[in-house]
């Protein structure tokens, strides 16, 4: 046990110290934590009602944020009040693969991405790993980004000049239709990250080395040429035809970026600490370099209040809800979280460090 894991059972409030110990006690209380009950009862009010739209976006009442931060706040399957009100996601989502998209248009993009993806993609963490919808739509995210991936291509666009419906600022950023013409999109974001940095225990060794060649496509030489937005999707047939429908995952310069590169930047190191192939990038040791700035004289950390944000209304992708069940008014709220997510990075390494000297 490292001494900021120490100090942090000591001193942080429930969900952090179960997080990290998984003390029985712990456990028990979580639900009351205030944070952990704030979230536990808005999914518990999606059960109630079976209401599983508003997947996608920043909005506290999207199902996205609303698991991210089950998640954060230590919540899982193994949490008896919680696994009562999420396992409804799992049924909706064994009933889903079975379904087939829309023919056309953008309703094929979101059938993948919102009602399997995005819903997916923090279940492993939670305890679902092994949830047979989960294992498919983990299985099937993995090949299909791994066949585009392990080309090492980075030509995705096409010139929107010739396609109908396209802004003209647009059009040298029209990510080619080929590409996600069946609805699955071949091109990995956050979420797609964080999906497989929860499956990794649970694969096999074939299939985490194809999860570390996706996220190692991150820090080929043509990623920096990648629209900052990914690009414009194109589908004829609706009131538009061109739109946003991912990101790319940031990777800013440290020595450089502005206030808004940082705000995502812990979450991001985070999700990346999963992964061999980030861990081992020049970006991923300039980003460390960067952190460790901010460790104090007791080797704790304290980052500024942007880069732990705890915002209404934000993405828990973008780092907008960093905090861990925390009382936001405490003197030392920002470094606990500070150092308790920085202890969860550098346990992540360590986990790599030993499944690359023959550990599970």
């Amino acid at each position: 046990m490292t001494s900021n894991t120490r100090w942090l059972l000591e001193t942080a409030d429930v969900p952090i110290r179960y997080i990290l110990a998984k003390r029985p006690e712990d456990a028990t209380a979580l639900p009351e934590n205030r944070e952990a009950a704030q979230w536990l009862a808005a999914l518990a009010e999606r059960s109630r009602t079976g209401h599983i739209g508003d997947i996608h976006g920043s909005h506290d009442y999207r199902m996205e944020n609303i698991l991210g931060k089950c998640w954060i706040t230590g919540q899982s399957r193994a949490i008896e009040p919680f696994a009562e009100q999420a396992d409804f996601i799992t049924r909706y989502l064994g009933r889903h693969i079975e379904t087939q998209p829309a023919e056309s248009g953008f309703g094929r993009l979101y059938h993948y991405r919102d009602h399997e993806k995005i819903l997916c993609c923090f279940l492993p963490f939670v305890g679902y790993a092994a949830d047979p919808a989960v294992l498919h739509i983990a299985r099937q995210r993995l090949d299909i980004l791994y066949e585009f991936t392990r080309q090492k291509r980075y030509d995705i666009y096409v010139d929107g000049s010739k396609l109908g419906g396209v802004k003209k600022e647009w059009q040298p950023h029209v990510i080619n239709p080929d590409l996600y013409a069946g609805g699955h999109i071949p091109l990995p974001d956050m979420h797609d990250l964080i999906l497989f940095a929860g499956m990794s225990p649970h694969l096999t060794d074939a299939e985490r080395d194809r999860a570390e060649s996706v996220a190692g496509w991150l820090f080929g030489e043509g990623y920096a040429g990648i629209h900052r937005r990914y690009g414009y999707f194109w589908a004829a047939g609706g009131t538009y035809n061109a739109k946003v429908v991912i990101y790319r995952v940031n990777l800013p310069d440290f020595e450089t970026c502005d206030r808004g590169d940082l705000v995502p930047a812990l979450f991001t190191v985070f999700v990346l600490s999963h992964f061999r192939t980030a861990s081992a990038s020049a970006w991923f040791r300039s980003a460390l370099t960067f952190l460790e700035r901010y460790k104090n004289d007791a080797g704790r950390y304290r980052f500024p209040p942007y880069m732990i944000t705890e915002k209404p209304d934000s993405h828990v992708i973008s780092g907008g809800h960093m905090n861990a069940g925390e009382d936001r008014k405490s003197k030392i709220y920002g470094e606990i979280i500070s150092t308790y997510w920085m202890e969860r990075i550098y346990r992540n390494l360590m986990t790599l460090e030993d499944r690359g000297n023959g550990g599970p």
